[in-house]
């Protein structure tokens, strides 16, 4: 009769290649060394497998003694570091969507999708049509001349005439198709600086935030004759129904939240001068509060709202996303993970930016640490991010 730790090299392959993720091949190899050593042909796979929750991907490093090709990530489901050989992304800036970077840098104008994890590379049009990328190539940092988000219609990016790529850069916002289009096209028709976009798969819509509140909604899927594509207002948030005093917002994100609604969560910071404690471990700013509105798009009502229920939310330099959180990997319900996405301070911080980083809890407002904030901070031009999984989402 044979046992488990006998079990032959041809079996124990066939078992572990049969993992969808990371985590469960990691502890299938760490069962016992005879698993260990015979499943040879799994070892190399286990980098092309996802996280079975969302993962922190980290700033690149500036120190000398670490390897500059390679990136870490911190995994929400153990608390444990992964590292992967990425040399694409070296000096690059990046942003990311549904798992995918979005990678600018290396050369003029030119952008790239790129998977940390099967390394695969898709080249997007040059960035001609974008008007900040025609001032010194110094000033990127600084909030009118830099990529801020990137929102895709759907995960898949293959070859496929329905696949778009949005972003906003500065005060611009375009789109185009992987593989059909050789330039981007425009998106007009909104007032005052962009904060956020988000694509609402269920709706099939693209819809943006600004600075003053206000809502957009855009067809991003239908053909324009015009060579552009135009947002349409559809709500401004009441300042006065939620006793809300700024004339903006200090930041603003949105969430698809459900088929009728989007979720609006407004961000805001302390700030602190050079002398502060603060200052020394964060850098000029650090995250005071989020707040939660909820929109709906039939009704066109606002509701502020103190729970986010039994769903996780994920803002930062990466497409706001969601998820129904059923448990488990470390990750807590009613609560916001939060990365470092302001640039402007980056420039003055010799170790760069992205110390902000942390976890919101809705029902009492306390802030928790994810990791040490050394950890995250790094090259200011690729500051941390989360990644999506295949996890369920909203």
């Amino acid at each position: 009769m044979i046992t488990w730790p006998d079990l032959p090299p041809e079996i124990l392959n066939q078992i572990a290649g049969k993992f969808q993720f990371y985590e469960d091949l990691i502890n299938f190899l760490s069962v016992c060394r005879s698993w260990k050593s015979s499943a040879t042909t799994t070892k190399t796979s286990t980098q092309h497998l996802p996280s079975r929750f969302p993962t922190l991907m980290l700033a690149e490093s500036n120190k000398q003694d670490q390897d500059q090709n390679s990136r870490r990530s911190f995994l929400l489901s153990n608390g444990t570091i992964r590292n992967l050989q990425l040399p694409e992304a070296r000096r690059k800036r990046c942003i990311s969507s549904h798992g995918w970077l979005l990678t600018t840098g290396g050369s003029e104008f030119y952008a790239n999708l790129l998977h940390p994890l099967s390394r695969t590379q898709i080249d997007l049009p040059k960035l001609y049509m974008f008007d900040e990328l025609y001032f010194d190539q110094d000033e990127w940092m600084y909030y009118g001349h830099c990529m801020r988000k990137v929102v895709f219609t759907s995960s898949n990016p293959n070859s496929n005439p329905s696949f778009r790529v949005i972003i906003i850069w500065g005060k611009t916002l375009g789109f185009c198709r992987p593989g059909f289009d050789v330039s981007w096209t425009r998106i007009n028709g909104y007032e005052g600086n962009l904060f956020d976009i988000v694509y609402h798969n269920m709706r099939k819509r693209l819809y943006a935030v600004t600075a003053m509140g206000s809502i957009y909604e855009c067809d991003i899927l239908s053909e324009s004759g015009s060579g552009s594509l135009t947002l349409n207002r559809v709500s401004t948030f009441p300042r006065k129904e939620f006793d809300f005093s700024r004339f903006e917002f200090p930041w603003a994100y949105l969430v698809e939240w459900d088929y009728n609604s989007l979720l609006m969560v407004t961000r805001e910071r302390d700030y602190y001068k050079k002398h502060d404690y603060e200052y020394g471990r964060y850098g000029p700013y650090r995250t005071k509060k989020f707040e939660c509105f909820v929109f709906g798009l039939d009704d066109g009502k606002w509701s502020k709202v103190t729970s986010l229920g039994d769903k996780t939310v994920f803002l930062g330099f990466n497409s706001s996303f969601a998820i129904i959180n059923n448990g488990g990997g470390g990750m807590k319900r009613d609560c916001i993970y939060f990365t470092d996405d302001v640039y402007e301070p980056y420039r003055d911080l010799p170790d760069g930016g992205g110390g902000d980083v942390g976890v919101y809890r809705m029902s009492d407002g306390g802030i928790e640490a994810i990791l040490d904030s050394e950890e995250s901070l790094g090259f200011r031009g690729s500051p941390p991010l989360w990644l999506q999984t295949s996890i369920k989402e909203i």
